[in-house]
């Protein structure tokens, strides 16, 4: 088997996405008129795994979901995309969590309703084959089931490349030492380390470390430190649609570019044209995105 058909395994959250847009952000106890609204199917694991597939990978999806209208149309609709959802779970009794994301002009949050991804079961993580995977993507189960699948997968010695999200970045320092790759944003990386991703300090935390960080960078593009080396790559200039998922897209196209046996420097090109793709279409799964795409050339910098 090459390892551009190598098998990916995905843990992470599906959620519906409530996107709500305004003019303006209201003051405390204020008021806003709302410009655009819209639903979308979303969650982390499901945009990852969505892009891996539309890239060509073998990808699985182990999630959870309630048994609720919302849980089984996602499902089916990344089985559709063709991502295998075996390893995932539909709990009775819980719902489907839902995002609920307000959009103001130059700023946007998240505000996260989990629902059944909280009572995501670690030892539920005992029947996954984790030496079957080339890799695996891990991003924002509750805590203990994270620290679970990368215990396995380093049992297994299958690389993890981690997404932990804003809720977990905090604990981040004392729980990555067994992931492969870890990948935060800006307002991430100062949290889990306390300070600011610039070279130097991204440098230092790779050094003595058997692995890469990734910081996104939104509009300024990612950087990556490696051995104490950092590499840089702006981003593509593109018109915002919609941010939504542009993260979880650029985590799909660094481990796209990974199992194809890629570099560093070329993993962080794919990652970056990735997330500018995702940005200009609206929803989460990053639509139309394609091989041909990711593989455009962009420059690399090599930060001293």
């Amino acid at each position: 088997m090459s390892r551009a058909a190598a098998r990916v395994l995905v843990v992470g959250s599906l959620n519906t996405d409530l996107i709500i847009r305004t003019d303006t952000e209201p003051p405390d106890d204020g008021a806003a008129r709302v410009t655009g609204l819209a639903t979308a199917s979303g969650g982390h694991g499901g945009n990852c795994a969505t892009v891996l597939a539309a890239l060509g990978c073998r990808v699985s999806l182990a999630t959870v979901v309630g048994d609720d209208a919302e849980g089984a149309a996602m499902l089916a609709e990344l089985a559709g995309a063709g991502v295998d959802t075996e390893p995932s779970q539909t709990l009775p009794g819980a719902s489907t969590g839902r995002v609920f994301i307000p959009v103001y002009p130059g700023r946007r949050h998240m505000l996260m309703h989990r629902g059944a991804t909280d009572l995501w079961d670690p030892k539920s993580c005992e029947t996954v084959p984790f030496g079957a995977y080339a890799a695996v993507v891990l991003f924002d189960p509750p805590e203990p089931v994270a620290l679970r699948v990368l215990e396995l997968a380093a049992e297994a010695a299958t690389p993890v490349f981690w997404n932990p999200g804003g809720l977990q970045a905090a604990r981040l320092p004392g729980q990555a030492a067994s992931a492969r790759w870890l990948a935060v944003n800006r307002a991430e990386y100062r949290a889990a380390f306390g300070a600011e991703p610039d070279a130097r300090h991204l440098g230092g935390v790779c050094r003595d470390r058997d692995r890469t960080v990734v910081v996104t960078l939104g509009p300024e593009g990612a950087m990556a430190g490696e051995a104490g080396e950092v590499r840089r790559v702006p981003s593509r200039r593109v018109d915002t649609v919609d941010a939504t998922g542009a993260g979880d897209a650029f985590a799909a196209g660094f481990v796209a570019a990974y199992l194809r046996g890629r570099s560093l420097p070329e993993a962080l090109r794919w990652g970056a044209a990735a997330g500018a793709y995702a940005v200009t279409v609206p929803g989460a799964r990053a639509p139309g995105l394609t091989l041909a795409e990711v593989d455009k050339p962009h420059p690399i910098e090599e930060v001293p």
